[in-house]
């Protein structure tokens, strides 16, 4: 059953870090792609930075407006605009039993990875990795039709271009997201259990010597013993400087004693163009 259909509202927030007054434009930008789409965007007071902190309110006032959200009869779904540091000063502050009450689906990417696996680790409801300013991009009409095939459609999102680095099919409920922001939930409550999931795994910046700490990481946390496959999206800094070893490699080489199946693709990241994934649903590739 598709998340929207015309005539849904939809919520605007920004749970990390809050967006520069120069991002109105963007914003003005995404209001109307979603007006034109047939949604009415309804906006939190928690948007832009405030009082010259990079904070869109506090962590209470975030939280507050993103339950506010959640309590409401009309919004159908939450989109985050922002990306930083500090989405998970509000998880202490969420209400996870109204979240799971209202099954209202959390969507956006980077740093809202933690928000986006808390939710499924809490509540066993679904969130989206995707990033709604790309309404405003420089694919903006692409990223139309990503959206209502992504929101408004039944896909099933098994249709990604992949490239195989071992094996030829995994599948499980997908955890992950931000490699960086996935890991600030270790050893928390908001961790989501690796078991026979499938982990995916994405990056904006950081080198291979950061990849590779964090790879070790989840190592150390028994996630890539225990899940069913690794998905990599784009690690756009490593990709774009060619830095080397490549985060292929470096994935193949710490996932090697498992015999993990790994596939990589162009579509989902930090790029303009990049798709959605759904977090906490089942996927077969």
């Amino acid at each position: 059953m598709p998340v929207l259909k015309k005539g849904d509202a939809v919520g605007l927030i920004s749970c990390s870090d809050g967006l520069r007054q120069e991002d109105a434009i963007h914003l003005q930008t995404i209001r109307q792609q979603l007006i034109h789409l047939g949604l009415t965007p309804i906006e939190a007071k928690t948007i832009f930075r405030q009082n010259g902190s990079p904070f869109s309110g506090s962590a209470k006032a975030r939280a507050s407006e993103l339950m506010r959200f959640y309590q409401s009869d009309k919004i159908k779904a939450i989109f985050d605009v922002s990306g930083g540091d500090s989405a998970n000063q509000i998880l202490p502050d969420l209400d996870f039993e109204m979240i799971r009450r209202a099954a209202i689906p959390f969507v956006g990417i980077s740093d809202l990875s933690v928000i986006n696996n808390a939710v499924y680790a809490c509540t066993g409801q679904p969130a989206y990795h995707y990033r709604i300013k790309n309404l405003s991009g420089a694919f903006a009409d692409q990223q139309k039709d990503v959206f209502q095939q992504s929101f408004m459609t039944d896909r099933s999102f098994s249709d990604l271009q992949l490239h195989w680095l071992r094996g030829h099919s995994m599948n499980g409920i997908v955890i992950g997201g931000n490699i960086r922001c996935f890991l600030k939930l270790a050893g928390t409550r908001y961790f989501p259990d690796p078991t026979d999931k499938i982990l995916f795994l994405e990056a904006l910046g950081g080198g291979p010597a950061r990849m590779a700490s964090l790879l070790a990481q989840l190592d150390q946390l028994s996630v890539f013993k225990q899940c069913s496959g690794v998905l990599l999206g784009t690690f756009s800094e490593m990709q774009v400087k060619q830095y080397t070893p490549l985060i292929e490699t470096l994935v193949l080489e710490i996932t090697d004693r498992y015999h993990l199946p790994v596939a990589k693709t162009e579509q989902l990241g930090h790029g303009e163009d990049a798709c959605c994934l759904p977090i906490g649903l089942p996927l077969t590739l």
